[in-house]
């Protein structure tokens, strides 16, 4: 349910937020994708980047 909750149920975004959680596991020595990685992963979901985008046209 993590995971699907954060990436709002889409398997690319599913992608980006693995791919981000395996580059933040490697940087931080971690060397595993876990809940920690996962929180640490430079992602953002899709309705945050759609909200992000609206605020910048306001």
């Amino acid at each position: 349910p993590y995971l699907l909750t954060r990436c709002e149920g889409t398997i690319g975004e599913l992608a980006h937020l693995l791919m981000a959680a395996a580059v933040a596991a490697v940087e931080s020595g971690e060397e595993a994708i876990n809940h920690r990685t996962l929180s640490m992963a430079d992602y953002t979901g899709p309705s945050e980047r759609r909200r992000q985008f609206e605020r910048e046209l306001m």
